[in-house]
């Protein structure tokens, strides 16, 4: 059976969409999209890795977030939690993952966020991210969280629109209303089919 992928968005002012999965080894795969890139680029984030971020927060102190792509390059990169990630591998994209793993951690009540979309800041809650994050994982592929995310992300705000040669009052969709709402039930059509044949397997 092919893996099932949550979704989610960042908590900075640009909220980016991406997706992830946790595999049963505590491994955590996260599939991002850069604007210069035509296919997504998939990361993984070893178990291994995660036992030493979360040693990292154990001191229960505010961490920032660290991972400004040039301040990193350069070394001036202030401590945090990309910097961290950038000394376990030195690599930009992967220290960016800082991102991407707040807004998890967030969600799956592993870290405790100050709520400030500039300077965010992230506390340790509890050292059990595994179970936690495997637990809201779990909980994201229900059929009523998949439905929530299709409506909130991909659903057009339809204006119904006047035609003149109609009798006064109809309302009528235009060409590009109705191409939407087509684009968006094939969509969700394909995503029921992976639902379906994920319970059935």
């Amino acid at each position: 059976m092919a893996a099932s992928w949550s979704r989610s968005k960042t908590l900075g002012t640009k909220q980016k969409v991406f997706s992830w999965r946790i595999d049963s080894r505590g491994n955590l795969f996260i599939k991002r999209k850069f604007r210069k890139n035509r296919f997504p680029r998939i990361d993984k984030i070893s178990c291994r890795h995660l036992d030493r971020l979360c040693e990292f927060m154990q001191d229960r102190e505010w961490k920032t977030l660290a991972n400004n792509a040039a301040k990193l390059c350069m070394g001036t990169e202030k401590d945090g939690i990309g910097k961290f990630l950038y000394k376990l591998r030195s690599e930009v994209s992967y220290a960016q993952l800082s991102s991407q793993l707040g807004a998890i951690f967030y969600q799956a009540g592993v870290w405790e966020w100050n709520e400030q979309k500039r300077g965010m800041k992230f506390l340790l809650l509890s050292e059990n991210w595994q179970e936690k994050t495997t637990e809201c994982y779990r909980n994201s592929l229900s059929p009523e969280n998949e439905a929530a995310f299709f409506d909130n992300v991909l659903e057009p705000v339809l204006e119904p629109v006047l035609e003149p040669e109609l009798e006064p009052g109809k309302i009528v969709k235009s060409k590009k209303q109705q191409k939407q709402e087509e684009q968006i039930e094939v969509i969700q059509k394909i995503e029921q089919m992976k639902l379906s044949a994920f319970f059935r397997d």
